[in-house]
């Protein structure tokens, strides 16, 4: 049985603004998660919804054929987003515009089945609860998983049903921000004792990630180095659970799993938008060992080679410095 993996939720229009400059580029939550799945199998099927004006559906089809985005008679999904130096986003402008028309009746019945693996990118709790509701009650054993986003956790009501989601879910992703604040509490290890959960993958920046299973609470460190300065991060986080349900799929081994997130995810980061990771592909999480390896070894001559340019300028200076005196 070959498994299929299917993303569901916003494709967007970002303008990106950063200390590198500013883009206009492909978005959304669900086509970064695609695309982390992509690198690593070729059965990943995304279900969206974009406006007249989006003109990358031909894209869109290349990568992910048979597909479901439906386009409507309204402007597509839109973010602004500003990053500071240590890259903290900041979101200018929100126009959710066409992402709004996604309904849970876009999702084929077909397509609820047990070798389907389908994945919920943030939406409304509203709508990810008649997604779930809908899944589970056509196909119990299907796997669902979800992650949501901060703007949905300052609601109380909003909690309350991500709560009752995550005992329904197989996996459910969130920061450790939006653990503690599910939580309602100001640590990390209450938030991760008390959330009721089938599984809970809470990741923790460039130290990697705490996996949650059958009560069992496992940290595992990310390999950090890749990026020392990133290009830009839009979307990092969604290309991580992407990778990680793909990898995991594959290999049913946690650590595995997970390091390959990391590895996919900083990969992202060294270039605008998806462009690191939109034709890379490999057949097996192991593969990518070897092209971080090849990665690393290139930003490292080139860290040495900026190195010893400072060196050779900081001698000439100093010899010319001397002959002055």
């Amino acid at each position: 049985m070959v498994e299929e993996l299917l993303f569901i939720g916003h494709v967007s229009i970002d303008r990106v603004k950063n200390v590198w400059g500013e883009h206009v580029q492909l978005g959304g939550a669900a086509l970064y998660a695609s695309l982390g799945a992509k690198v690593l199998t070729e059965n990943v099927k995304l279900i969206s919804a974009v406006g007249r004006d989006f003109k990358h559906l031909n894209f869109i089809y290349s990568i992910f054929p048979g597909s479901l985005v439906k386009r409507v008679n309204m402007p597509s999904t839109f973010f602004s987003i500003s990053y500071d130096e240590n890259f903290k986003a900041k979101y200018e402008e929100v126009k959710i515009g066409a992402g709004a028309t996604l309904k849970v009746t876009d999702l084929p019945q077909h397509w609820i089945r047990k070798d389907v693996y389908i994945h919920l990118a943030p939406m409304p709790p509203t709508k990810t609860e008649r997604f779930v509701d809908r899944i589970k009650k056509i196909s119990p054993e299907t796997w669902v998983s979800m992650n949501s986003s901060p703007d949905y956790l300052s609601n109380s009501k909003y909690r309350k049903i991500l709560r009752k989601l995550m005992e329904k879910v197989d996996l459910t992703v969130v920061n450790d921000y939006e653990a503690m604040v599910l939580a309602e509490t100001n640590s990390l290890v209450h938030a991760i004792n008390n959330l009721k959960t089938r599984r809970l993958a809470v990741t923790l920046g460039q130290l990697g990630a705490i996996i949650v299973e059958d009560g069992k609470v496992q940290m595992i460190p990310a390999l950090s180095g890749l990026v020392i300065k990133p290009k830009d991060t839009t979307g990092a986080g969604d290309v991580w659970c992407g990778s990680l349900l793909a990898a995991y799929v594959q290999t049913r081994d946690w650590t595995k799993s997970v390091v390959t997130a990391c590895l996919i995810s900083a990969i992202k980061c060294l270039d605008w938008g998806f462009e690191k990771i939109r034709k890379l592909r490999f057949k097996k999480p192991e593969e990518i060992v070897f092209h971080v390896l090849n990665l690393s070894q290139n930003i490292g001559q080139l860290t040495l080679k900026v190195e010893r340019e400072k060196e050779k300028t900081l001698c000439f200076t100093s010899l010319n410095f001397s002959k002055v005196e």
